[in-house]
């Protein structure tokens, strides 16, 4: 039970709806994350360094169209709704933009893939946050419970988790596993171009999914008043800027942004990891991917439990602890020579169920953030008057893109650090430069996560806190707080 103000009656099938649109950004990460670098790097044989830059420049553009995309969306007023416009616009070309990415013209030179790979890459952002960010932030109108929150967004995170293992075990179980003449299937560009086709078609059926099934909603959802003729005239940097003037505003998402970093760089790096630290075939890779599948059924459960029995903060730092210890684990054991050999009988389960429970708590943790982001909502509304979920949930989207952008450069710059050369196959590669990789993984790793947690900390809307925020915004509106249960 909890106090709070539900707006929305529509149960599980809109939860179900919200989350699957998650699928589509889910897609799109896994591919920023696991396999762009590869691709340009390996397969095409672009310099580490000039692929790492052409995502850290998209990344850039990102900053500046998020903000104005989730102002948007927060003022736009139409029959229907605020976002679901946004929504729909957004399915065609953002699939067609990521099929273009891993499709490039043959024979283009250094400087043509980096331009080539730039342009694309921004594209492909700009059009996901067209999409993301509105469909992100219906959490926030949907509902203003304080556990119904983390419900939906448990959802969200189960299906765009299992939505980019799924490609990942499709990419290097099926799609990549295929070589030609000697050469390694990864290295095959024809490979992944028919990956970007199959990903496309489940990006576009995602956000139209998720775009339909959540419409009967948009009667439920908030309606901005209308703006006041003789009021001060609309300033989008004036108004973002005065939404996180807040402390928790800011800690929550620089929290966040280090979390995502290190989970964009632990993606980059984990098929160089496996490939060529394990020496894992690229069949076994696909396992080890597909132990994300249990570990999302286990966080869907686990983080909705854990917010009750605790609270999101006290829940998120115990998280981050837990993931210092196990993410690194089996690394750090192999370069101590503690770990099974590969010809072991224990190797791959052991390696698997390592990745499941490292899997389950960056999961919960992710869900936590973002729900711990909801939160902020309200508390900014009694500041402000406004309510800016888009403006919000745009720097969220912002901050997981993270993933695919600073968290690619950071794994391209511990390539180059490492002097990892290109176009490597597994067993060709120094000793010294597969440990000095690993060494550097494993300490930016607990260094962000650490970092991430000591946020986390000074995070100051606890549950009690919530309600409050909630039971001021009734008074001004001028209604009473409804008391129950989440609606589940």
């Amino acid at each position: 039970m909890e106090t709070a103000q539900v707006k929305s009656p529509h149960g599980f099938w809109t939860r179900f709806s919200y989350g699957i649109g998650a699928i589509a950004f889910g897609v799109k990460d896994n591919g920023f994350g696991a396999l762009l670098l590869l691709f340009y790097n390996q397969a095409l044989g672009l310099d580490a360094r000039l692929a790492g830059l052409a995502i850290g420049i998209a990344l850039v553009v990102d900053a500046f169209l998020d903000p104005l995309i989730g102002y948007a969306s927060d003022r736009l007023r139409t029959r229907w709704g605020r976002r679901h416009p946004f929504m729909y616009a957004a399915a065609l070309p953002a699939a067609l933009s990521y099929l273009f990415l891993f499709s490039p013209p043959a024979g283009l030179s250094q400087t043509g893939l980096f331009a080539y790979l730039l342009a694309s890459a921004i594209f492909v952002r700009a059009f996901i946050a067209l999409y993301e960010i509105p469909n992100a932030a219906l959490v926030a109108e949907l509902t203003e419970g304080y556990d119904q929150r983390t419900s939906y967004l448990s959802w969200r995170y189960f299906f765009g988790w299992t939505a980019g293992l799924t490609m990942s075990v499709a990419a290097f179980g099926y799609f990549l596993s295929a070589g030609v003449d000697g050469v390694a299937g990864t290295q095959v560009p024809a490979n992944y171009h028919a990956y970007g086709v199959a990903a496309a078609i489940i990006m576009f059926s995602a956000i139209m999914t998720s775009a339909l099934g959540t419409h009967r909603a948009i009667p439920w959802l908030v309606r901005p008043a209308a703006r006041d003729a003789r009021g001060p005239r609309s300033n989008p940097l004036r108004d973002v800027g005065s939404a996180f003037s807040s402390r928790s505003a800011i800690v929550i998402l620089l929290a966040g942004m280090l979390y995502s970093l290190s989970m964009g760089m632990a993606g980059a790096i984990a098929p160089y990891i496996y490939g060529y630290f394990w020496a894992l075939t690229p069949q076994q890779i696909s396992i080890l991917f597909s132990a994300g599948f249990p570990a999302a059924f286990v966080a869907l459960g686990l983080t909705p439990w854990l917010v009750r029995r605790f609270d999101k903060r006290r829940a998120s730092i115990g998280i981050a602890i837990a993931i210092v210890v196990t993410t690194p684990l089996a690394l750090t054991l192999r370069m101590l020579g503690m770990f099974p050999e590969p010809t072991s009988q224990v190797f791959m389960p052991l390696l698997f169920g390592l990745g499941a429970v490292s899997a389950a708590l960056l999961m919960a943790q992710g869900i936590l953030f973002t729900s711990m982001l909801a939160d902020v909502v309200e508390e900014a509304e009694l500041r402000t008057g406004r309510r800016e979920e888009g403006v919000f949930f745009a720097a969220n989207t912002f901050v997981q893109k993270c993933v695919s952008g600073l968290g690619v450069f950071a794994g391209a710059t511990l390539l180059a650090l490492a002097q990892f050369p290109a176009h490597a196959s597994p067993g060709t590669v120094p000793d010294s430069v597969i440990t000095r990789l690993s060494e550097y993984y494993i300490g930016a790793f607990v260094v962000l996560i650490g970092a991430s947690m000591g946020c986390v900390i000074a995070f100051r809307i606890t549950r009690a806190r919530h309600v409050e925020n909630l039971k001021a915004l009734a008074l001004r509106r001028g209604a009473q707080p409804a008391s129950g249960a989440d609606v589940v």
